[in-house]
């Protein structure tokens, strides 16, 4: 699944998603994630919520969640030392 957000692009693969557990969906503090207890993945609630922080790709260790454009906590960090 594949929605863009302006300039951002949210990736997320179904098939990676393999952890069981809904890490992704702990660490989503704006509710966008969802998880589906049949299969066991998460899933894309709703999208406009999100504000692309990227705590749902840092924890995923499957790297089945990919947000391309938005900045890092990192790259924040650096800007306003």
């Amino acid at each position: 699944m594949k929605w863009k957000g302006g300039s951002i692009t949210y990736i997320y693969d179904e098939d990676q998603c393999r952890c069981k557990l809904g890490l992704c969906v702990e660490a989503c503090g704006q509710g966008v994630l969802e998880f589906d207890e049949g299969k066991e993945k998460m899933r894309i609630g709703n999208t406009v919520q999100c504000i692309f922080c990227r705590q749902c790709e840092e924890i995923c260790p499957y790297q089945a969640i990919s947000i391309e454009g938005a900045l890092t906590l990192e790259d924040i960090r650096t800007a306003f030392v």
